[in-house]
């Protein structure tokens, strides 16, 4: 049998050499892993402003006046806004001439950006008529562009 001194000695060698393995292990060790916040990519909402009109490049006459007077009338859309326009003159009386070429060179800042919805226009640059001309184009684009 061995002596109470021995046991003693041989218990603390046993100590110390479990300290030994514990410190070792957890000195150089990167810390445990801990499990990542869950990261997914957001779910796509959908539009909450649903789409009246078909996107595309639109090209129509608006008629007016007694005459009767027109203006061509070419618009992108998209997204329900517009995106360009130009318009096309006709008129061959120098004053109807002028007031169409008036509107044509206002018109596209006052409505591009807009809604088509709200692109309506009364008098714009001096031109009462060719805006009704506009007015009624607008009508026949949106027919054609209803989704």
């Amino acid at each position: 049998m061995t002596s109470a001194p021995l046991r003693r000695s041989i218990a603390a060698v046993g100590l110390t050499a479990s300290l030994a393995v514990t410190a070792c292990s957890t000195a150089g060790s990167p810390p445990p892993a801990r499990s990542a916040p869950s990261t997914s990519a957001p779910t796509p909402r959908p539009d909450p402003t649903p789409r009246t009109y078909r996107d595309g490049t639109y090209s129509v006459d608006g008629w007016y006046g007694g005459q009767p007077s027109r203006i061509g009338v070419r618009l992108a859309l998209v997204g329900d806004a517009i995106r360009s326009v130009s318009i096309t003159t006709y008129a061959t009386n120098p004053t109807s001439l002028g007031l169409q070429r008036d509107f044509a060179a206002a018109v596209p800042q006052a409505v591009v950006g807009k809604p088509i919805d709200q692109a309506n226009v009364d008098r714009l640059a001096g031109a009462s008529g060719t805006s009704e001309g506009w007015n009624s184009a607008l009508a026949l684009i949106r027919e054609q562009a209803r989704s």
